[in-house]
């Protein structure tokens, strides 16, 4: 398994969506937030949504959403079970279409990643991760 900084280096991704910036960045609200709620945030302050968390019914985070280029597409995803991250999708591209899966285990270590190189939607390129 490969930590998830080293993937993003890996997976070339720009220089502004690299390591720490792959993992969510701390947002200004709870991890916990009121059952099947939603908030919102305009981390730029130029009146559109760039950051989005949506918590279950048991109050803990389900998914993220960020706009990392702020323009006002959400363009990074984070998708949690149980309030652990499973998997980023992201629009690295920024086209509007998904181009790079990263599924994760425990929250930290990248078991497997894919990447549409030719922008058909599907996974081109595909890498696993075994081992410590």
């Amino acid at each position: 398994m490969l930590p998830v900084a080293l993937a993003a280096l890996l997976l070339g991704l720009p220089a502004a969506a690299r390591a720490d910036s792959l993992l969510p960045a701390k947002p200004s609200v709870d991890m916990r937030g009121a059952p099947n709620s939603v908030v919102e945030l305009d981390r730029d302050g130029d009146g559109k949504i760039d950051y989005r968390v949506v918590y279950d019914q048991a109050g803990v985070v389900s998914r993220e959403e960020m706009d990392y280029n702020f323009d006002g597409k959400m363009d990074t995803f984070y998708y949690y079970k149980g309030g652990v991250l499973q998997r980023i999708e992201v629009d690295s591209k920024n086209t509007g279409k998904i181009d790079i899966w990263v599924y994760l285990l425990d929250g930290t270590y990248v078991q497997r990643y894919e990447r549409d190189t030719d922008g058909d939607g599907k996974p081109d390129l595909v890498r696993t991760f075994n081992g410590g």
